[in-house]
């Protein structure tokens, strides 16, 4: 995370290692900035 990460915010998902995984990314209710770079909540 982030050093001025606030809890509440999204956090940064390490990149997908597969192209299935990166499709399966894509289906989930990850944000995607790109196929390398997703966000999803904290819980």
């Amino acid at each position: 995370m982030p050093l001025n990460w606030e809890p509440g915010e999204k956090v940064i998902v390490p990149p997908p290692k597969t192209v299935e995984e990166m499709l399966e990314r894509e289906a989930s209710d990850y944000e995607m900035v790109d196929f390398y770079l997703a966000k999803k909540e904290l819980t």
